[in-house]
């Protein structure tokens, strides 16, 4: 419902009173967005449901509307919604970015500046974390994550993957931006945060294929120090290593049998 002005000694009607109630308990009718939207001045006090499957943005200018008015907002789409400050200052403790079934209210403090209130919803309490990892049968993330590709994405949209990771990964633009892990052709390996094995290692760093040296004849396996990279086979003569004399050597990485999936990270 609209936000509604009264005069001194008004009698008001018992629609008017219906429609105080569900305005106070954010109900009534939604008004249905199937695009990106710019807030108007008569969304005070309304709810606002976007719809599309598409990602979209909802804009907030300043002047349009007065300290505690409300607006409460909820994506029912499939793509990503996203509080957006035009004029308007924004802030939020939480993530401006809606996931499917995601909701939240925008409360103003004052003409230029509103809190945007991030509620529970399915994607919200479906029990994954932000930061979370996982690999996808489509090229395409699905909604609620980003692609794990080392792109630099906002600080503010992505606050709650920002406070879960940090830098990480990378500083972004160093203020405004971070960035995301990149998965891209990379297996993911546990981290021993007591070094016992792989000792030195940090935390989220990356690592390159080692090589490993054997005998042609199929006999004494051993991996050669130094983590070297091999992109083709090579033969080399004569060496030895930790089992003793080896009369040839081969080189080459291994790859075990794989599926390229996509990498994605939950926001």
């Amino acid at each position: 419902m609209a936000k509604q002005t009264f005069t001194t000694g008004q009698v008001l009607l018992a629609s008017q009173l219906t429609s105080l109630q569900q305005t106070a308990m954010l109900g009534g009718a939604a008004s249905a967005k199937t695009a990106s939207y710019t807030l108007v001045a008569a969304d005070a006090g309304t709810a606002i449901s976007m719809t599309s499957t598409s990602a979209t943005t909802i804009t907030v200018n300043t002047g349009l509307f007065a300290a505690g008015d409300t607006v409460q907002i909820t994506n029912l789409g499939s793509g990503v919604s996203t509080i957006t400050a035009g004029t308007a200052t924004v802030n939020t403790s939480a993530s401006l970015a809606l996931a499917q079934y995601e909701s939240g209210t925008l409360d103003f403090t004052s003409t230029s500046a509103a809190i945007f209130i991030k509620g529970a919803g399915a994607a919200a309490t479906g029990g994954t974390p932000a930061g979370t990892v996982i690999f996808y049968g489509k090229n395409s993330a699905p909604t609620g994550y980003l692609k794990a590709n080392g792109a630099a994405v906002s600080r503010s949209t992505y606050s709650d993957l920002f406070t879960a990771i940090s830098t990480t990964f990378g500083v972004g633009d160093g203020s405004t931006t971070f960035n995301v892990p990149d998965m891209r052709g990379y297996f993911a390996r546990g981290w021993v945060d007591d070094g016992t094995i792989d000792s030195g290692r940090s935390f989220g760093s990356t690592q390159v294929a080692s090589a490993l040296a054997y005998n042609r004849s199929g006999a004494s396996n051993f991996p050669l120090s130094g983590g070297s990279d091999f992109d083709s086979t090579s033969n080399a003569s004569g060496g030895s290593g930790t089992s003793g004399n080896i009369e040839t050597l081969q080189f080459g990485r291994v790859r075990p049998y794989n599926v390229a999936l996509l990498a994605c990270i939950k926001f």
